[in-house]
């Protein structure tokens, strides 16, 4: 449905300016996560500065504010035009897709209370395990990105599997740091915080990717090989 409302864009309707926002609203969402990963990892023993949180709060506030603002151009649409012309499933896909990217933004906020007390992330071994998930994560927010630009179901299939390869992993590292006896000097709490937020940013990555391969009773939802739905908690 995506991918036929994308090649019948012809002119600046409320519609096409709400998926224009939504774009626009993605790339913020991306500097945002961008953003709140570098003031974890660079320069750990440096604290944030009131500018630095400042960058966050509003990068944020902007993507509340075209959450909203999509919303209104959505809902103007359907009810100004004729039935036939709401495309009552494109208003729904929209606005369910950049309700994700606002929670992505929620999440990497609270990434960046994390980067508040980055001193005491001072296990190496987890530093790098923790990098590697973002470096991963920024690679399916691309995908995720240009696969919804494009409508594109197999770069969109590919974020899902790599999502659920992600989830996997950190569901089993928070396991192993719930059971450590952990040293004083060393915040766990933090660790096994910043592998939930991870893991709930690339479930909505994952959300979206489905608006382009999944029917719009199941967005959201893994549609395993059986046909078989997979609620992704």
């Amino acid at each position: 449905m995506l991918k036929q409302f994308l090649k019948m864009l012809s002119n600046q309707d409320l519609l096409t300016q709400a998926l224009n926002d939504t774009h626009e609203m993605a790339e913020i969402s991306l500097r945002l996560y961008e953003l709140a990963v570098r003031q974890t990892f660079e320069q750990p023993q440096t604290a944030l500065t009131p500018e630095d949180i400042e960058k966050v709060r509003k990068k944020d506030f902007l993507l509340n504010h075209f959450e909203k603002s999509i919303r209104k151009k959505v809902f103007e649409h359907i009810a100004i035009n004729d039935k036939e012309e709401q495309q009552l499933s494109t208003a729904f896909i929209l606005t369910t897709i950049v309700n994700n990217f606002e929670r992505i933004g929620d999440y990497s906020k609270n990434i960046s209370e994390i980067a508040e007390i980055k001193h005491m992330l001072t296990d190496e071994g987890w530093n790098v395990k923790l990098k590697e998930y973002s470096e991963k994560i920024k690679e399916i927010f691309q995908d995720t990105l240009n696969a919804f630009k494009n409508a594109d179901y197999d770069l969109a299939k590919k974020v899902i599997d790599v999502h659920f390869e992600i989830k996997s992993r950190i569901n089993d590292d928070l396991v192993v740091i719930a059971t450590k006896e952990p040293p004083l000097t060393v915040n766990y709490a933090a660790y096994a915080l910043y592998l939930r937020y991870s893991k709930r940013i690339s479930s909505h990555l994952m959300n979206i990717a489905t608006s382009i391969t999944n029917p719009i009773d199941k967005i959201g939802y893994y549609v395993g090989d059986e046909g078989d739905d997979i609620d992704d908690e």
